[in-house]
């Protein structure tokens, strides 16, 4: 390798290992792990990762693309109520698109299927293949990208447009531990996913909307800040620390007070069932003894 030598270091490989574990091999064990012991289908895992697929990369960002010219963030330097809107627009857009999303496959697909089982196998999906998507495929490039720089392989002077060279410094000067912080906000953002689907499903179960439109303020006031954050000191570690703490919120939520409110649900329903049911009888019993008389 002519000119300057690059090498990126061993921490920052392996930190990169790490992250591509978490964010590529996690969300499959983590999925493979709750079905079996929770006796959930597969296919609502599936059916998540669906959703993020269509709401996200087939909708979404396509939308956002074609609307660049136009939405707030098409300037460069955004501050002040120009930045705040832009920070808006992306956060409305991604908690309307994903709750949005996780609404219809709810009713399109899990109409009889709304348990806390489910809503839990249906955030690993959506999270689990939103984490394979942006950073475990990357990962996998990167280290491959790191091993070729380490091997001396790789020549940024003979690309003509500076965008090899740029890569190559990204990955050699960027602090290892950035590598490693990949890895852990994929593993919060599923939490936050699985939180987001209990509330979306815990709310069309019960018919109880206003949980609905808590998972869109939850994913919104998410989302909102993190444009604030990313250009000032010490940003990147600000916004681990505030998605670490809304992720702590989703996983109580998850644990701790959702599987009470679907279990009440549950007995509810039975009772409702039971009554039905007791109703029939009373009705076809009735009736039989109206048939009775009439023929005596």
């Amino acid at each position: 390798m002519k000119g300057e030598m690059h090498v990126v270091s061993g921490l920052t490989m392996v930190f990169s290992v790490i992250t591509l574990f978490l964010s590529l091999v996690f969300p499959v064990l983590l999925a493979i792990w709750f079905c079996r012991k929770y006796k959930a289908p597969a296919t609502t895992v599936l059916l998540g990762a669906l959703t993020f697929l269509v709401f996200q990369w087939i909708l979404r960002i396509p939308l956002l693309r074609i609307l660049q010219p136009y939405y707030p963030g098409a300037e460069s330097n955004l501050k002040g109520w120009g930045l705040a809107l832009y920070s808006f627009y992306l956060a409305f857009t991604a908690a309307l698109f994903e709750e949005g999303g996780r609404v219809i496959v709810c009713k399109l697909f899990l109409k009889k299927k709304k348990s806390w089982n489910n809503a839990i196998a249906l955030g690993i999906g959506h999270g689990g293949f939103e984490s394979i998507s942006i950073v475990g495929l990357t990962y996998i490039n990167n280290l491959i990208l790191m091993a070729i720089i380490n091997l001396g392989f790789l020549n940024p002077a003979n690309d003509p447009t500076g965008a090899l060279s740029q890569a190559v410094q990204l990955l050699t000067n960027t602090p290892p531990v950035m590598f490693l912080l990949a890895g852990v906000e994929r593993v919060l953002a599923i939490i936050l996913h699985i939180g987001f689907s209990l509330l979306v499903v815990y709310g069309l179960a019960s018919r109880k909307l206003c949980y609905v439109l808590y998972a869109f303020l939850a994913h919104f006031i998410l989302n909102f800040p993190l444009a604030f954050t990313q250009g000032i000191t010490g940003g990147t570690y600000i916004t681990m620390a505030y998605i670490a703490i809304m992720a702590l919120v989703s996983l109580y939520w998850s644990v701790k007070i959702s599987p009470a409110l679907f279990e009440k649900l549950q007995l509810n329903q039975n009772k409702e069932r039971q009554l039905d049911i007791q109703a029939n009888d009373v009705s076809e019993g009735q009736l039989r003894e109206d048939n009775k008389g009439r023929a005596e």
